[in-house]
């Protein structure tokens, strides 16, 4: 067994940086209403909104995805998803996407109620912090 718990979630200065980010498109978006160019001030309030959102998002769910010796635990805006190793299978899957490959690390949790269809979870690089195949190796050294 390795050393628990073990956390993985957005680094910190992504967070941070998706937050100036929309800062600097809110201050954006003020002058360009202002000046009046209603054109610019819409398209920056945009990226206000969605930067701001993730930034809330990304903050709100850190860690996202936790490991101790008792199984792991996922964390979503709507609450804390908690599986013992019995019930959770994962896998590292690649795409293509946009001329790139893209990792990904699916969880499938089985809820304890026959018949129950099971939780499916697929967290990216992004959202882990961490190339999905170091969690991987993680996650087989921890069970």
């Amino acid at each position: 067994m390795d050393n628990l718990p073990i956390h993985w979630g957005p680094k910190p200065g992504l967070v941070t940086l998706c937050g100036v980010v929309a800062l600097a498109a809110a201050g954006g978006a003020a002058w360009f209403g202002t000046t009046g160019d209603p054109a610019g001030a819409l398209l920056l309030g945009v990226v206000t909104v969605f930067f701001a959102a993730t930034t809330v998002h990304c903050a709100l769910v850190r860690p996202r995805l936790t490991t101790d010796a008792s199984g792991i635990t996922v964390r979503t805006l709507s609450g804390r998803l908690q599986a013992p190793w019995r019930r959770v299978q994962y896998r590292v899957v690649t795409t293509r996407r946009l001329g790139r490959n893209v990792d990904t690390l699916e969880l499938d949790i089985a809820d304890e109620q026959p018949g129950a269809e099971p939780e499916f979870v697929v967290l990216g690089e992004l959202e882990l912090g961490a190339d999905p195949n170091d969690v991987l190796e993680r996650l087989w050294r921890a069970e």
